[in-house]
């Protein structure tokens, strides 16, 4: 849970306090969209992470402990580096490759996490375990977004990012006291062996994979399921690029009250997903449940064509959006989930997880075009029909997936997870 807390803080301070500060420096939509979209790019990496910790890594320390180690690492300098940059007016580019250093490292510490509760959580602990892991980087995610926004008001974004930095410190000193299995190194120079669980699991050729990860994605069903979550996470990329410049250049809200909404809106969300959303899809089914989650979007949408300006409608919307989105993402997994079978269910699922974040970076990189077309209403037109069309290939996924003689069904605890 802590972990994913120090995943879920730069988060909080990339996506949604930054933006709001650029905002309020007078930086385009255009251009924050641009830089969201950049800063997004390492998690549609998240296949190759996947692939490349399962064939290497340093067995003595454990199979994902030193990646883990690595990448925070990696996510303390790089947030030590952001916090070095002067205006965003003056240095954008810098600020985005700083921003996509930040994700690079975070990217590889979801991957490392995610393998390492895979391998060492019993069946009967990893509902809990993973309900834990969502509530962590909710907490991190708004609780950063809340303190990253008044310390940028306050002191700069010099030392909200330190700050961070600080916080991903503190908690790396989590794996490197801590082993992943016992007799394991604790570091480098210490005593111990690599465990046998280890030996047996690590991968040692590359064909037998991709020819049944290939095989596995050239499925109808697959490629069907892979449309629906590109074009259901392209609307999220949109919003996420639009709303900062939206809330403090539009609606004239100041830079603080709107991440102040923005991480109420996600604490309402991330709550929904931990006790709501897993019991909900499991009582009416992943399809039924993301279908009502997708229309819920397409209609909060094309109101705001209409009512977008109104500060109280938009602050609803932001909150209403939140909790659908969350209910989207869940019932996303699980289908993906219940359609990653077989040797190469772990790689096809990162495949599934990585379209959804390029998805999403390029909704963001598109903000520029889409609004060329007829400004903000033309976005939130954009996200509506985006949504109703993701509907449509989901809904034909999960029917050539029963089709094929598979049931993509799964339990309230496999929801949960």
């Amino acid at each position: 849970m802590l972990l994913y807390a120090a995943q879920g803080a730069p988060e909080g301070l990339l996506y949604i306090a930054i933006p709001a500060w650029f905002a309020a420096q007078g930086v385009s939509a255009e251009a924050i969209g641009g830089y969201v979209a950049i800063i997004l790019l390492p998690w549609s990496f998240k296949l190759f992470n996947g692939v490349l910790m399962d064939r290497f890594t340093w067995l003595p320390m454990g199979r994902k402990r030193p990646w883990l180690i690595i990448a925070q690492l990696l996510l303390v300098s790089s947030l030590i580096w952001f916090s070095v940059l002067t205006s965003p007016t003056e240095s954008l580019y810098w600020f985005a490759a700083a921003g996509f250093a930040v994700n690079f490292a975070g990217a590889f510490q979801d991957v490392a996490i995610d393998g390492m509760a895979i391998d060492i959580l019993d069946e009967e602990e990893r509902a809990s375990a993973n309900g834990l892991m969502w509530g962590g980087k909710t907490l991190g995610t708004a609780g950063f977004a809340f303190v990253g926004g008044r310390l940028i008001g306050e002191e700069g974004h010099v030392m909200a990012a330190l700050v961070t930095a600080f916080f991903v410190a503190v908690v790396m000193l989590l794996p490197i006291l801590l082993r992943e299995r016992a007799g394991e190194k604790l570091l480098p120079w210490t005593r111990g062996e690599a465990a046998p669980a280890a030996r047996e699991r690590q991968l040692r050729q590359w064909w037998p994979l991709v020819r049944n990860v290939i095989g596995a994605m050239r499925k109808p069903a697959s490629l069907t399921l892979a449309a629906g979550i590109l074009l259901a996470f392209t609307a999220y990329g949109l919003k996420t690029a639009f709303s900062p410049a939206l809330a403090v250049q539009q609606l004239g809200w100041e830079r603080e009250l709107f991440t102040n909404r923005d991480a109420l809106a996600d604490m309402t969300g991330g709550l929904f997903g931990i006790f709501v959303s897993g019991w909900l899809a499991d009582k009416v089914g992943p399809m039924k449940a993301l279908g009502g989650a997708l229309a819920g979007m397409a209609l909060i949408n094309g109101l705001a064509v209409w009512q977008w300006s109104s500060p109280d409608f938009y602050f609803a919307y932001l909150l209403v959006y939140s909790v659908l989105f969350v209910l989207m993402s869940v019932c996303t997994y699980a289908i993906a989930m219940g359609q990653s079978r077989g040797s190469v269910a772990a790689t096809q699922f990162s495949i599934f997880m990585a379209l959804l974040n390029l998805g999403t970076s390029f909704g963001a990189s598109r903000l520029e075009l889409v609004r060329g077309l007829g400004g903000y209403e033309a976005a939130f037109m954009a996200c509506a029909c985006l949504s109703l069309a993701a509907t449509g290939f989901y809904a034909l996924s999960v029917s050539l997936d029963r089709a094929s003689g598979s049931s993509g069904a799964l339990g309230d605890e496999e929801m949960r997870l």
